[in-house]
């Protein structure tokens, strides 16, 4: 643009620089600057339980084709279709009869939709103080929309996974697998994460965040579109070693992937390095010159106990997640040495055969040595480095002493060679600390505790490919919600369910009531969907969804690791890393103390909606705004309302009761949400003026239905039109 502008100067036509000037001006409204990419290539949906009728697009079963069709007629068992690109005077002389068990429904991204939850299973473990964990077997875009009826601003944490795009064919754009063959693969990509990303923004709250990871194929493009859909928010980018042996690769075997951080800029810091102590804030200890790190003393350590369970630290056991070991002499370039803090430079008293820091000696003069000699039995520690510099304490001798008298001062490594020890102090850690962005762990192995793991769960082997390590999810989930005990998280594209997995570690380990939402497609995979074709089992039949991802793997991965043995009572090997929250260990076959529910999204018609038809579709939609509380209750009664018995929420099915169904809220203390089934907007105000400030309320079914229609009227945005359209509202 920059050198068309000044072509155009150079232009000696008054009228026709400034008519050219005038239209490039109009231009440079509209290009995009940055990330270039086919941002509204079309994307559709293949539904094989949606009914076929007069009007629907279709497509035939079986087939990979782009090919779409409109119903014009339903004669029969037949439907008569025309092509979508044909016009209405094509239809008298190009249509076409089709057996209606030869189609499936095909949906548009833009059109309305109404969704519903249809339950499949459940598992309860964790009792009724906790909330439920959500699992739903659906295209992740029209979950998102279901999600932000029931979700907008109410989600801590979005952690995403997406397919990596690596030109394997291992994701699906319009009912075809990706491959490096296709020219337009990285538009594909992007259009296919935009649309879901600006969709899944207007479910963060205030200070939620946005992780996503991925690896090199799409790092760059994707770090380019969160710069466009979250423009003020701050970005950063851990790096997490996953594979120690690298990829097998040319020139380089890539050992890592990568976390991208959306995070709002609230003036504070919204990570705690906390939770990833030995990845964060790992404890810095001089190293011995000869390897040796003994003298006969107890080295520091931050083990919870002795051998034989007793507690052996100075601090409360039940808080010791609270504490950390730090080194005693400051280590740092600045205020760190003798001249710049002469009153903390004197010795530390140790008594070498019991290991203990004894007592602190007296500062002394900038023009004095340091003594070696032994004094009363005891040996002089100074604060000097290994290349001799002269350093100073962390604490002037009598705060020193008060920390020596309570035993928080601690030995830690000998050094033969400088004939000295580390001095550790125990300390409480700061309410938040940093986030290191280079981690490099064992735990974090995906082939051990990834791989390795799901085939421990599943009881079979190449279940699912790359699955992450459970420890990494759960350490980068931990930076964000370990101080939100009540967190919500949600994960739209699912995979294997480690999410889920790692959410209810963090509940045991740290206490809380954190919750997850997953979404999941149930696709076969590649291979395996090839087989099932060739026997003549579709995507809709029983058989074929049989082996997809949310049947075959995701549900009975989180239904096992809460349960704790398969469904044929095998219990599950091994034991968790780390302990709970009481310092007992974890074993995988006690499973977990938690709540989850299992649905398949399926789509209502809205007439149905409108007459009250489809309550019990609508019913755990209204659940799940409530907050996913409570066992979902599924017998509606004949009664003119709905009260859920365990869940925050009632309904009012016929308006003409709403003063008896008022007299009779008030039996329930619990209920905070109240969905009011009325046509009249002025009725619903003033039955929601009547019920008063302490609930949140609804109208049914005019929200529900209003909420699709607008959904669809307004397709995903760009990031700077979303942010503009908040700003108006």
């Amino acid at each position: 643009m920059a050198k068309i502008e000044d072509l155009i100067a150079r232009i000696r036509d008054e009228h026709l620089r400034e008519t050219i000037a005038a239209e490039v001006h109009e231009i440079k409204k509209t290009k995009r600057f940055g990330l270039v990419f086919e941002s509204h290539l079309p994307e559709s949906l293949r539904l094989p339980r949606l009914p076929v009728h007069k009007g629907c697009h279709v497509a035939r079963k079986g087939e990979s084709s782009k090919e779409i069709l409109q119903v014009v007629d339903i004669k029969g068992k037949a439907a008569i279709c025309m092509h979508e690109s044909q016009t209405a005077s094509d239809r008298a002389t190009e249509t076409e009869s089709i057996p209606i068990k030869d189609l499936v429904v095909v949906k548009h991204f833009g059109e309305p939709i109404f969704p519903s939850l249809t339950p499949i299973g459940r598992v309860a473990r964790g009792g009724p103080d906790k909330p439920w964990h959500v699992l739903i077997n659906a295209d992740n875009y029209h979950a998102l929309q279901l999600l932000l009826y029931t979700h907008e601003r109410k989600v801590d944490v979005i952690y995403i996974d997406p397919p990596y795009n690596s030109g394997a064919r291992d994701w699906k754009y319009n009912n075809d697998y990706v491959d490096r063959s296709d020219t337009f693969r990285h538009s594909k990509w992007l259009a296919m994460m935009q649309k879901r990303l600006v969709l899944a923004r207007k479910l963060l709250r205030h200070d939620g965040i946005l992780i996503c990871t991925i690896d090199e194929n799409e790092l760059n493009h994707l770090a380019i579109l969160l710069d466009e859909l979250f423009p003020e928010y701050l970005k950063h980018m851990l790096t997490i070693v996953i594979n120690p042996k690298g990829t097998g690769k040319l020139n380089f075997g890539r050992t890592e992937e990568h976390a991208l951080f959306c995070i709002p800029n609230t003036g504070q810091n919204e990570l705690n390095g906390n939770y990833v102590p030995d990845l964060a804030a790992k404890i810095e200890e001089e190293e011995p010159a000869d390897g040796d790190n003994r003298a006969g003393h107890a080295e520091a350590k931050l083990s919870p106990s002795k051998a034989d369970g007793s507690w052996d630290k100075p601090i409360p056991r039940e808080e010791a997640h609270l504490w950390e070991l730090r080194h005693a002499r400051r280590r740092g370039a600045e205020s760190s040495y003798r001249h710049q803090r002469k009153n903390q430079f004197y010795p530390l008293y140790v008594d070498a055969e019991k290991g203990i820091v004894v007592r602190s000696g007296d500062s002394i003069p900038l023009d004095k040595d340091p003594d070696f000699s032994l004094a009363d039995g005891l040996t002089p520690v100074w604060p000097i480095d290994k290349e001799g510099n002269h350093r100073c304490w962390r604490f002037i001798p009598t705060s020193m002493q008060e920390r020596i008298d309570k035993k928080l001062v601690v030995l830690g490594k000998y050094n033969k060679q400088s004939k000295t020890w580390t001095v550790n102090i125990w300390e409480r850690k700061p309410k938040k600390k940093k986030v290191k962005t280079v981690w490099w762990h064992s735990r974090h192995d995906a082939g051990t505790h990834g791989t390795t793991l799901l085939h421990n769960i599943l009881g079979r082997r190449a279940a699912f490919p790359f699955p992450k390590s459970l420890y990494a999810v759960a350490d980068t989930l931990a930076t964000v919600v370990g101080d939100r005990p009540d967190a919500v998280i949600l994960d739209f594209f699912a995979g294997s369910g480690t999410t889920f997995h790692a959410v209810s570690l963090l509940n045991a380990r740290l206490g809380g009531r954190r919750s997850s939402i997953l979404v999941s497609d149930n696709e076969p995979g590649e291979k395996q969907s090839k087989i099932l074709r060739k026997f003549g089992h579709l995507p809709g039949d029983q058989k074929y969804e049989a082996y997809g991802i949310c049947e075959s793997i995701m549900w009975p991965r989180c239904k096992y690791v809460v349960e704790g043995h398969r469904d044929d009572g095998t219990p599950l090997p091994g034991i968790y890393q780390g302990t709970d929250i009481d310092g007992n260990v974890l074993s995988m076959q006690d499973g977990f103390r938690e709540n989850i529910e299992y649905f398949r999204l399926d789509f209502l018609e809205p007439a149905r909606v409108e007459r009250g038809d489809a309550f019990e579709g609508v019913l755990p939609v209204l659940w799940l705004m409530a907050g996913c509380i409570g066992a979902r209750d599924t017998r509606r009664g004949a009664s003119p309302w709905y009260i859920a018995k365990y869940s925050p929420f009632a309904v009012l099915i016929r308006e003409t009761h709403f003063l008896d169904f008022q007299k009779k809220l008030k039996q329930f203390d619990y209920v905070t949400h109240v969905f009011l089934v009325t046509d009249s907007e002025e009725n619903f105000m003033m039955m929601r003026r009547e019920l008063g400030r302490g609930f949140h309320c609804l109208q049914l079914y005019k929200s529900y239905l209003e909420t699709f229609r607008i959904n669809a009227a307004n397709p995903a945005l760009t990031g700077e039109e979303e942010t503009k359209t908040e700003n108006e509202n």
